[in-house]
């Protein structure tokens, strides 16, 4: 699930930027584009835009208001965006929007690789389900319909057999977890300056 609210914030992300560069296309500046941009923006950046547009509103100077938007994203393919954002508001320099241009292709790249290594995790994440489900059934079965096979397990010697290979089956069940899960990367704008 995670990891699905990931991607659509990544998808949400890219789509935000190409609005904003075809706002800026418009001969707008930064500080008009960002609220213009509010409008069309998916749900799950609305809110942290707006408050960015708040900020901006109550003239928060535009690079701390775009670090407090990085912050309430709290996302690495964000960063990136950001941090192109931070440095034109400081240097005012032309070529923003073939920067953000670029930013969103490089940004719907990133978003298929994640949907490729998903899709190939979603089949991993499938066989330790599969591996389990099976696991449990035949423990269950056998402790159903085969008494005398679960018999030995009686004994405390068979008690201390049943653990350590019940905490080699936990321990195989979280490394497969583990293999299926998404790392994610570092943020860029973590601290101050």
């Amino acid at each position: 699930a995670g990891e699905r609210r990931s991607i659509a914030r990544l998808e949400a992300l890219a789509t935000w930027t190409e609005s904003l560069r075809d706002t800026i296309a418009g001969a707008v500046g930064l500080e008009q584009a960002i609220p213009a941009s509010l409008r069309a923006a998916a749900p799950s950046l609305r809110e942290p835009l707006t408050r960015l547009v708040d900020r901006l509103h109550t003239r928060m100077p535009m690079p701390e208001a775009l670090r407090r938007f990085a912050a309430d994203l709290d996302d690495p393919g964000a960063d990136l965006i950001i941090a192109a954002l931070i440095i034109n508001a400081r240097l005012r320099g032309p070529g923003l929007r073939d920067l953000l241009g670029a930013l969103s292709e490089s940004v719907r790249e990133e978003l298929d690789m994640r949907r490729k290594v998903s899709a190939e995790r979603r089949s991993t994440r499938r066989s330790a389900q599969i591996v389990v489900g099976v696991s449990v059934g035949l423990a269950l079965a056998l402790a159903l319909f085969n008494r005398s096979y679960v018999q030995t397990y009686d004994s405390t010697v068979g008690q201390l057999v049943l653990v350590v290979v019940v905490a080699l089956y936990a321990a195989g069940f979280i490394w497969m977890r583990r293999l299926a899960t998404f790392d994610t990367p570092e943020r860029l704008l973590t601290g101050e300056e």
